[in-house]
């Protein structure tokens, strides 16, 4: 529905009616209501700061990345941080580029945005219900394709890749713990959950495991975690030509959005 929405509000003061729609849609999968209205007022405040009377695909654009990770922050970055943070991204990627189970890059960028300094968006393609062990251990490898360009480019591990790794162990974690998907097979060792007398959830603390046991959890969970750096790193290494493309138009242009990165890493 979000298409439509944008269309029926927009259009009129829009530079361009037939502007591609469909990617905005794209970009702002997950949007409550309240974030379309708050893009489309930011796109409408960015279009006033530079003095145009219509709005600007670019505008819609910025405000759509605004409302989800937060205003771009001018942040001064040596030529080395810069370039380390274009390989960061650039590694997210292309490793997520060339995996079966991801869905398209949308947009790069090495412009700093709330705590961190770039971005990689890949938003979904539409709604799933269910999530495979296919699709969460190719997140894994998206996720560590940052840390594996750092390392085969720099030789060199840096705190950037520090959200990217608590976000992937969260993932391997729950594969094992609630998910039963790892060599412990289908047992769930979280919390349970339950409905009260009047309707209120209601948590109850699991079994308490054996520190043998924690321990057979741990050595899963670093398993995905291994695999999806070593996926990473082959898949980097076997694309560096690309990867050096895309670090590089990173480093001219900042941000890069689908049409950009696919023109040089072909269509997903």
């Amino acid at each position: 529905m979000q298409q439509p929405i944008e269309e029926t509000f927009w259009t009129p003061h829009f530079s361009d009616p037939e502007g591609n729609w469909g990617q905005v849609a794209d970009r702002t999968v997950g949007f409550s209501g309240a974030d379309l209205e708050n893009m489309l007022n930011e796109a409408a405040i960015g279009a006033a700061r530079n003095n145009a009377t219509e709005i600007s695909m670019s505008d819609i654009e910025e405000s759509a990345t605004k409302v989800k990770l937060g205003p771009a922050k001018k942040r001064l970055q040596s030529d080395e941080d810069k370039k380390i943070t274009a390989y960061h991204e650039a590694g997210h990627a292309i490793v997520t580029r060339f995996l079966k189970h991801t869905d398209p890059v949308e947009r790069i960028s090495i412009v700093a945005r709330g705590m961190s300094l770039g971005h990689t968006l890949i938003p979904p393609t539409g709604d799933r219900t269910h999530e495979t062990k296919s699709r969460l251990l190719e997140q894994i490898t998206a996720m560590l394709g940052g840390r594996a360009a750092e390392e085969v480019v720099f030789n060199e591990m840096t705190s950037g890749a520090a959200s990217d790794i608590a976000q992937a162990t969260k993932i391997a974690k729950s594969m094992v713990v609630e998910f039963g998907m790892s060599d412990l097979g289908p047992i769930n060792f979280g919390p349970d959950m339950g409905m009260g007398d009047f309707g209120q959830m209601e948590w109850y603390e699991g079994a308490q495991n054996s520190p043998a046991f924690m321990e057979r959890i741990d050595t899963e969970t670093k398993k995905f975690l291994d695999a999806g750096l070593k996926s990473a790193t082959r898949i980097v290494k076997a694309n560096r030509k690309l990867l050096d493309k895309v670090s590089k138009a990173l480093i001219d242009k900042e941000t890069l959005d689908r049409g950009d990165f696919e023109k040089i890493v072909g269509n997903k």
